[in-house]
């Protein structure tokens, strides 16, 4: 899973779903926007001096939750100075960038380019110790207060009333939730194999709910579970169907890495659009597939899709649950799946709890009927009952004491 580990690494596009104003967040919390050759750097001026993102070694980012809405800290001698970056459709597109002073003593926030829109403009100042360009400016900032400051995408002169009804970080992390979850949410433990990874299938999904999708001629078989992906999170099928035929003709045609998993994302798509006659074409091109090893994992959209077979997993007449077995530093927490594809029209939700040193699932089924089976925890279990529960026979190795 190493590419979904360095997407969740790289620069952060931030924008709205649908609206072509977007910016990019370096991982040292410079602000590019896609209509403008300038940037926006992160320079604090603490007790001992001024600090640079771009050169500051204590700088650290995260995405919140996975989704656009991107939190930088940069180290100061009394704490951190924590940068927080989102966009949101208000006003027809801004860009937010909270700036929070997690430290014990006031700062000041140098902005480095005079077309922002503040706040709060009793706080501005000059710069004083440090070269930032003609057009900088800087804001005092006390400890464990935070102020904002906006890029704006129109050409409207803003006034002191454009902050109203600009939501907060938490609101644009809810708003993308709903719409992601709705492709299936993964309630994973913590670490590198678990919550790190769902995160990053969130990442995935808000970079293709903001247009960065595979070329289909280049690449049809991360275009199929990329449409797919999104048709999950809520887009309408019906206009995909032309493009979806023409990319399963060239995985069938090339016998591509990846093909089953590309055209069972296909087949979901077409049943979606009420396309029976497409969705069994693309089954009888399945059962024909000569190489049947679904190993590729060099492109996002493959290594999206091979994480959630690892929990859920459509294998012809049955529906593996955790196919993977379960990772050792899974075992003896809880998990919770919700709505992963069972089957071209189903989707299953479980959860895993602990009696002891063993497993029990419980499940449910909705949009159709499914076997499910877990060979690698119960090699005896299987199920085609809707809802349900069962202790399952796979025994955890005991914690060390």
């Amino acid at each position: 899973m190493d590419i979904l580990r360095q997407f969740l690494a790289g620069p952060v596009t931030i924008g709205v779903a649908g609206m072509p104003w977007w910016g990019e967040v370096s991982p040292d919390g410079t602000i590019a926007v896609s209509d403008d050759d300038r940037t926006l750097g992160f320079h604090v001026a603490a007790e001992d001096r001024w600090h640079h993102g771009a050169i500051e070694p204590g700088v650290r980012q995260m995405r919140r939750e996975g989704v656009p809405v991107v939190e930088t800290r940069m180290r100061v001698p009394s704490g951190d100075i924590v940068q927080t970056t989102f966009a949101t459709a208000h006003r027809g597109g801004m860009i937010i960038i909270d700036f929070y002073n997690d430290s014990a003593l006031p700062v000041a926030i140098g902005i480095d380019r005079g077309d922002v829109l503040v706040e709060s403009s009793a706080a501005i100042g000059a710069v004083a110790g440090a070269d930032l360009g003609p057009d900088a400016f800087s804001i005092s900032l006390g400890h464990h207060t935070n102020t904002r400051i906006a890029l704006v995408a129109t050409d409207a002169v803003p006034d002191d009333t454009w902050f109203e009804g600009v939501p907060a970080a938490d609101a644009v992390i809810s708003g993308w939730r709903s719409i992601v979850d709705r492709a299936g949410r993964m309630e994973l433990p913590p670490g590198v194999s678990g919550s790190s990874m769902s995160d990053a299938v969130m990442a995935a999904r808000c970079s293709w709910l903001l247009g960065d999708l595979a070329d289909p001629e280049h690449d049809p078989v991360s275009a199929l579970i990329e449409w797919d992906e999104l048709c999950r999170m809520g887009e309408r099928p019906e206009p995909l169907v032309d493009d979806v035929a023409r990319a399963v003709e060239l995985v069938a045609r090339r016998q591509l890495p990846g093909a089953e998993m590309a055209l069972q994302a296909a087949e979901r798509i077409l049943t979606q659009a009420n396309e029976d006659r497409g969705a069994s074409d693309v089954r009888s091109i399945i059962a024909r597939l000569t190489d049947r090893s679904d190993t590729r994992n060099d492109s996002l959209a493959t290594a999206v899709r091979t994480f959630e077979e690892r929990l859920v997993a459509p294998r012809g007449s049955m529906t593996e649950i955790l196919s993977g077995g379960m990772p050792s530093d899974w075992s003896l927490q809880p998990i919770e799946i919700f709505h992963l594809p069972a089957s071209t029209a189903a989707s299953v939700s479980y959860a895993v709890r602990w009696h002891g040193l063993r497993p029990a699932i419980v499940w449910e089924v909705e949009g159709g009927d499914v076997t499910l089976c877990s060979p690698s925890l119960d090699a005896n279990w299987s199920s085609s009952e809707l809802k349900g529960e069962t202790l399952l026979a796979h025994t955890a190795e005991p914690a060390e004491s």
